[in-house]
């Protein structure tokens, strides 16, 4: 029978006192993988599998933390009984993270991929699309209360039309997928993220599409061309729409079809001024 740590009395070498006076701003574990149940706002849970980044900060005098804590904690989510994951069960496992590390501040990195189902826009065929995900959370304690900072974000893929070949072309106009990652502070779903980047673009993208759905997806990019200028402003007013939105960044990427190198571009706001950059 193997002997478990309850029975005999081992050393707790991390925490033991540290003479070099030097507190290590954050220390933890990356790349941890565990299957998850998530919340992606759409009103259904789906099972997938989640990538943690969990650290703490560590005081001058204490030699390091304990690593395992990490596991044991972010395992909860992965249980058969576990709590789903979404920006609001992150915001208490913060507080649980800070008390179980007996840390003063700490971070969460939740990352994977959630699924969305799209209808083909002639035939309506449903199927689900894949999109990215990540919530990216700081805590820290402040006068007995912990105070935090959550930020969601999202990467979608869609389509882009260029507005100067449409004009300058007796026929055609090329596109190219155009790759966008938002991120923002406040109340927002990822699914809600999803719709604006979709919205904001020439068109959406589809698993499947026969010839009538081609047809149709064609003219729709025809008739909405999009610099990727024009996306990050459009997938901005969007977000300044939300009145749940608080800062926000955009990255839209077009992998050009016609050119060797990409293009891309960024915007930074707030949900009322786009002038004020996300921290």
């Amino acid at each position: 029978m193997a002997t478990t740590t309850t029975e005999i009395n081992l050393p707790d070498i991390q925490a033991t006192p540290d003479q070099r006076a030097t507190a290590i701003s954050a220390v933890g574990i990356r790349g941890l993988e565990l299957p998850l149940q998530l919340d992606a706002g759409d009103g259904r849970l789906q099972t997938t599998l989640g990538t943690w980044d969990l650290a703490v900060g560590l005081a001058q005098g204490v030699r390091g933390t304990h690593m395992s804590r990490f596991v044991e904690l972010a395992s909860k989510f992965s249980a058969d009984d576990s709590v789903p994951v979404s920006r609001e069960t992150l915001e208490g496992f913060s507080a649980e993270l800070l008390d179980r590390l007996e840390a003063e501040e700490g971070q969460v990195r939740i990352k994977g991929r959630f699924l969305l189902k799209r209808s083909s826009p002639v035939t309506e065929i449903d199927l689900p699309v894949p999109f990215d995900f990540a919530w990216k959370l700081r805590a820290r304690r402040v006068e007995r209360k912990i105070q935090t900072k959550l930020v969601t974000e999202v990467g979608v893929l869609a389509t882009s039309l260029c507005p100067c070949s449409r004009e300058i072309s007796t026929y055609g106009a090329h596109n190219q997928r155009a790759r966008v990652r938002i991120g923002v502070t406040g109340p927002v779903s990822l699914s809600e993220l999803v719709e604006v980047a979709e919205s904001s673009a020439s068109c959406t993208v589809f698993p499947l599409l026969k010839r009538p759905d081609e047809k149709a997806f064609t003219e729709t990019a025809y008739e909405r061309p999009r610099f990727v200028e024009d996306l990050v402003r459009e997938v901005a007013t969007g977000l300044r729409a939300i009145p749940e939105v608080g800062r926000f960044k955009i990255k839209a990427v077009n992998e050009e079809s016609i050119h060797a190198h990409d293009a891309w571009a960024i915007v930074k706001g707030r949900g009322d001024d786009l002038t004020s950059p996300i921290a």
